[in-house]
Order: C-alpha cells, then sequence, then structure tokens
C-alpha cells in the first residue's frame, strides 16, 4: 500500500479520462479495453436517457423548505474525498451511493428504494482514486452531473457563470429538491469536475454552501502526476479539463499537470466569493489531516440549522496522517515548482 493508492488521508478524487478508465495493477487500459468501456458508457447513457423520463413519477411533492445542498469543490487530489468521508460521518447528511453510478437517470426512484438504508456509513476514511469501498458508502458520479454539464465542451469542463440562464437547470433544481425531500436530509455532493461549474452551481441553488478544499499546491501536483502517470496512457487526458484543455494535450505531463492545479484553483478563488459570498468556507487539507475535530466543530458553527445537525458521538480521529514529502525525481519536481512561479507572476498582472 503506497500513499498515493490506498490510504487513510491522502484520499484521491475520483478521475476519468476522455474514455470511461479501469485499470489492472495500475497498468492503462488496452484499446479493446477502452472500445468496449466507451460502447458500454453510450449504452448505459441511452438506458439512462429513457429512465429520466418516468423518474418525475417518483418525485416528492415541492418543498420551499427544502434544504440547501453542500458542494465539495477543489482541485483533483486535493483532499476533496478525506473532506466528504469526514462530512458524512459527522453530520445527518444525504449523499450518493455506488448505484448512482449506474441509475443516474433515476435519482429520485433510487432516493426511496435507498432511503432505509442511507445512514450514517462506516467509519472509515480510506479511498482508492476517491473511490470509498462499499455499495453503500458515499460515492461520487459524475454521471448524474453530466446530464446538464459538458462531458468535453468547447472550454473542457468549465461552465461560464457570466449570463448563465439558470431556467436551463429546472429540471437539476428539481431532482436536488425532490431527493433531499424524499430522504428529509440535506444532500452533499462531492465530485471533482464540479469545481469547473461551481460558479454556476451558486446561481442554480441560490442558498447553497460550498466548501473550498485546498492543499500545498506542490505536493497537489505531485500527487496528480503519479495518479496520471499511473492509471492513463500518454496522450490521454484524465481528471478536470480547463478551458485550455486542447491547447494542453501536447504538452509535457508535469506541465498539464501544474495547468490542470492552477487553474482551477484559480477559477474557484476568482469566482466562487463574487457569486457565493456569505456561503463559501475555505478548508485547508492539512489543517483537515491535523486537526480534524476543530474543522468539524468550524463546519458545524458554519453550516446553517436546523438542516445540518450533528451526531451526538464523535467517530473522527484525533488526526490523519499528513503525506508532505516529495518523491518526484528531482527534474520533474523543478520543472512543476518552475511553472507554478510562472503561472503565480501570470496571476500578480
Amino acid at each position: 500500500m503506497t500513499r498515493e493508492g490506498k490510504r487513510s488521508c491522502n484520499s484521491a478524487d475520483s478521475l476519468d479520462t476522455d474514455r470511461t478508465d479501469v485499470t489492472v495493477s495500475g497498468q492503462p487500459p488496452s484499446l479493446l479495453t477502452t472500445g468496449i468501456q466507451r460502447w458500454a458508457r453510450s449504452g448505459l447513457d441511452l438506458v439512462n436517457s429513457g429512465l429520466a423520463r418516468v423518474d418525475p413519477l417518483f418525485a416528492a411533492a415541492a418543498d420551499p423548505a427544502s434544504p440547501a445542498p453542500l458542494f465539495i469543490v477543489g482541485p483533483p487530489r486535493s483532499g476533496t474525498t478525506l473532506a466528504y468521508q469526514v462530512i458524512a460521518q459527522q453530520f445527518r447528511v444525504a449523499y450518493f451511493t455506488a448505484i448512482m453510478g449506474y441509475l443516474y437517470g433515476m435519482p429520485n426512484l433510487v432516493a426511496r428504494s435507498l432511503r432505509p438504508w442511507l445512514k450514517r456509513p462506516r467509519p472509515t476514511f480510506e479511498s482508492r482514486y476517491g473511490n470509498i469501498r462499499g455499495f453503500l458508502a458515499p460515492s461520487e458520479h459524475a454521471n448524474f452531473w453530466f446530464r446538464w454539464f459538458p462531458r468535453q465542451g468547447p472550454q473542457g469542463h468549465y461552465v461560464a457563470p457570466e449570463g448563465l440562464d439558470t431556467s436551463a437547470f429546472d429540471g437539476l433544481q428539481q431532482a436536488v429538491a425532490s431527493i433531499s425531500a424524499i430522504v428529509h436530509k440535506p444532500f452533499v455532493f462531492k465530485c471533482v469536475y464540479l469545481s469547473m461549474c461551481a460558479s454556476a452551481l451558486a446561481q442554480i441553488f441560490p442558498h447553497a454552501r460550498f466548501i473550498h478544499v485546498r492543499r500545498d499546491r506542490m505536493m497537489t501536483c505531485q500527487s496528480l502526476y503519479l495518479a496520471r502517470r499511473n492509471r492513463s496512457r500518454p496522450g490521454d487526458w484524465w481528471s478536470i479539463k480547463p478551458p485550455n484543455v486542447d491547447t494542453l494535450r501536447t504538452a509535457p505531463l508535469w506541465y498539464q499537470v501544474a495547468e490542470q492545479i492552477c487553474q482551477t484553483e484559480r477559477i474557484l478563488s476568482a469566482e466562487l466569493p463574487v457569486y457565493a459570498p456569505g456561503r463559501l468556507m475555505q478548508l485547508h487539507y492539512e489543517d483537515l489531516c491535523q486537526h480534524p475535530r476543530k474543522v468539524v466543530a468550524k463546519l458545524a458553527g458554519w453550516l446553517p440549522l436546523p438542516d445540518y445537525q450533528s451526531y451526538d458521538d464523535a467517530r473522527i480521529p484525533d488526526s490523519f496522517p499528513l503525506s508532505n514529502r516529495l518523491v518526484l525525481p528531482k527534474d520533474i519536481t523543478k520543472k512543476i515548482q518552475q511553472r507554478l512561479r510562472e503561472l503565480d507572476g501570470d496571476n500578480s498582472e
């Protein structure tokens, strides 16, 4: 077991390439496997588009008092999965489970079916590339969100917040409000791709709260570099696609990683304070690892009552192991650090 694979604190986000990746022993998938996966995803999308037509039959009645959702955003490999696990463990919230990855066209029926079992998850804080073991464990599934946001748009996954027509997202608003009403709990959502459309979400859900998870950038870049090197073929794009993804595809991996991390941070830091004032909290991964109970107490004072209730007993450990050692080859480390400095200079202009 390594710090960059399965681990208790340095939790990876669920990442994706231009195809659906499944790897064995860290090896990239073959072309045959890739073709099968593309066909399977297309078939799954077709099935779910049909299911989505009947899902409103299982929706709950509209409730203006439906609790506002909570979104966890941040760059890939920044610790959003650990934040997700801690919040689901400490607060009486609902969350997506693995089944939503297959039945993403029927969130209302899934919520009704799982309501008796959608309880406090097991107190485990391990994950592998954002995947938490357990059929009913908290999970992230981008397929649900790709019903409204681009899987591959003109600007990658990015959705510009200016001039957004929120009426185009009425179905998303209704789905989230309905599943919250069905389970009688607020939903917490963690999906790495939502970092590219967080400001759009802030307008679609005007009362939603946002947690922006931040981590030392060099450590985040290192973690993403190792994940992409181990889990995708050269030339494949993996995880968040920033607005200039097409111009980055031919760049070296170290350069792509620095751009992915910095552009995600730049977008979140510039836009969320504007579109979600008073509804945004910065959460530093290092603080979460070293003082998780203090972080939980801070969250309890920030999340709106009575919707977000804490459990009476604390099942959060005193601390989590913190990975802060650079393990990349020195030349790669220097190149990433240099690019980060250059990007800082661009931001200061």
